[in-house]
């Protein structure tokens, strides 16, 4: 639940973060064709993989991908989705470099803004903690990753950059952890959510 300060920063946050993906961002039809046969291979590969197989921004690999795989909204709505996060169980937090990755299984922790600096600082409870610049993020990708068990299909959610490229990801579900149906819902929720935003690329 947000206080009077964390819907104000809100409001604040609305105003001056980044806006939707540029254009150069959003998959032209060659690279939807080069995304979507490499899917059609590889089903379930996580969307960071796929842009380093391919040379592309992960954020061109997302837009790419089949509209019932995918939701996005201009990171301006950081705040409602880290509030809905926190709902969740427990997820594992995906963070990237270069070709070494590490997975964090971990709570979502809430947080609020800082009263000194522009970050948005996550409490200390749970194993994933810090200090993020949600500012500097320029959208958010929910994302479902196929596999042949329902429990186990990919439910994420990807923060990206002006780059293009993740900051870090979260999921609930994948190849190495079942979800349960009630963690299912909350994340369908929140995809709900996404899909009645403007989405970043249409």
């Amino acid at each position: 639940m947000k206080t009077g300060k964390q819907l104000l920063w809100a409001v604040a946050f609305l105003a001056g973060s980044n806006s939707a993906l540029a254009a150069e961002y959003c998959a032209d039809a060659p690279q939807t064709s080069q995304v979507r046969e490499y899917y059609a291979e590889n089903p379930g590969a996580q969307p960071a993989v796929v842009a380093l197989r391919l040379g592309l921004p992960e954020a061109i690999v997302l837009s790419a991908m089949d509209a019932n795989r995918v939701a996005s909204v201009d990171a301006a709505l950081f705040p409602q989705v880290w509030d809905m996060m926190t709902e969740w169980k427990e997820a594992t937090f995906l963070i990237m470099k270069g070709n070494s990755a590490f997975e964090i299984l971990s709570g979502v922790g809430e947080g609020k803004p800082s009263t000194r600096s522009s970050y948005y600082n996550i409490e200390y409870v749970h194993p994933m903690r810090g200090h993020l610049r949600p500012d500097e993020f320029t959208a958010i990708y929910a994302v479902i990753l196929p596999h042949e068990e329902h429990a186990k299909i990919g439910r994420g959610i990807i923060f990206l950059n002006d780059e293009g490229n993740s900051v870090f990801a979260a999921f609930i579900s994948g190849d190495s952890m079942a979800a349960t149906d009630v963690e299912i819902a909350k994340f369908d929720k929140l995809l709900a959510m996404l899909r009645e935003q403007p989405q970043v690329c249409p």
